[in-house]
């Protein structure tokens, strides 16, 4: 049997969707052509499809399908709902209905730059990473200093692998604005080229911004493993479980440390606690399974991989020729 290497979890890049900057204009926009009761009743369904303040999603939608439906909305204010329905349909991950409705969103209003970023995001979501980049460039044209839309960017292209122009994107934003998440996400784009020096530095950079982001430490962590400095990435890895400590992931990297110092005994005990935290994590099972048979436990270490590919079929195929 070939050697295979366990599996590590890294904390992913987040999306951000934003409401419409309008929204405020727009209600403003119907108090000057509605009154009476009327005016009212807009103006409150404006608050809602702008959404925030806890507004539950349905109720958001529903706000937002009245005011479209209405007939009462000048082009700019429909947009304007459009944009903001279509930020509550990502976020409950309805992100075709989203995109609709960003489509809506720009058609009416071209100028829209937040909901050509708030599509791009949509896109993302489902990995149509060309879309996304194509939909971000049309956000950064209209507002060329905004660097979320730069980092948006940036995050697409890594998507598709392309490191470098992400790295660049997130350059030009930090440029604009030293921003913790940015700092994270272009220490995730050096860690994919194996930069690992660079990448805790961005890392570092990210948590002196934000020194409880349990996703940086996470990730630190990984870096410093991927430099062979386990003893630091433990470290990283206890902070994460202390700020999170239902972190299967922390656990499952934090096992992964021990095992490559030898500690094999601490490796199970950290994966249990993995499984333990979730049931069907497959890399934990997967990396269980390797740490018993090198304790000599072939049939504890057999029915755990055999586990992980349960879950996960494809899981280790690609070092052992797919068996």
């Amino acid at each position: 049997m070939s050697i295979v290497p366990s599996l590590s979890a890294r904390f992913a890049s987040r999306l951000r969707f934003t409401p419409s900057p309008c929204a405020a204009v727009a209600v403003a926009l119907v108090a000057a052509v509605l009154a009476g009761p009327a005016r009212a009743q807009t103006e409150q369904a404006f608050q809602l499809c702008a959404g925030g303040g806890g507004t539950a999603l349905d109720l958001q939608i529903k706000a937002c399908t009245a005011l479209i439906l209405s007939g009462d909305l000048n082009p700019t204010n429909l947009a304007v709902a459009f944009d903001n329905r279509g930020v509550a349909y990502a976020t409950d991950h309805q992100y075709d209905r989203a995109i609709a409705d960003y489509d809506q969103a720009t058609t009416l209003n071209p100028d829209d730059a937040t909901a050509f970023d708030n599509r791009g995001l949509a896109y993302a979501a489902e990995r149509q990473y060309d879309r996304a980049i194509a939909s971000y460039d049309q956000a950064i044209k209209l507002s060329p200093k905004n660097a979320v839309f730069l980092d948006n960017r940036g995050l697409a292209c890594a998507g598709k692998g392309q490191y470098d122009r992400a790295i660049a994107d997130y350059d030009a934003a930090l440029k604009l604005a030293p921003d913790a998440d940015v700092f994270y996400d272009r220490g995730n784009a050096y860690a994919d080229k194996h930069q690992y020096d660079r990448a805790i530095a961005d890392y570092d950079a990210a948590l002196k911004l934000d020194p409880l982001s349990a996703a940086a430490l996470n990730n630190r962590g990984l870096a410093e493993a991927g430099k062979g400095q386990y003893d630091r990435a433990i470290a990283d890895y206890d902070r994460v479980i202390e700020l999170v400590p239902k972190s299967a992931f922390a656990f499952n990297n934090r096992g992964l440390a021990y095992a490559e110092k030898g500690h094999d005994d601490r490796a199970i005990a950290d994966y249990n606690h993995a499984i333990k935290l979730d049931a069907n994590y497959a890399a934990a099972f997967y990396n269980r399974g390797l740490a018993k048979q090198r304790n000599g436990d072939t049939a504890g270490g057999t029915a755990d991989i055999a586990k992980a590919r349960h879950l996960d079929p494809a899981i280790g195929k690609s070092v052992e020729g797919g068996g």
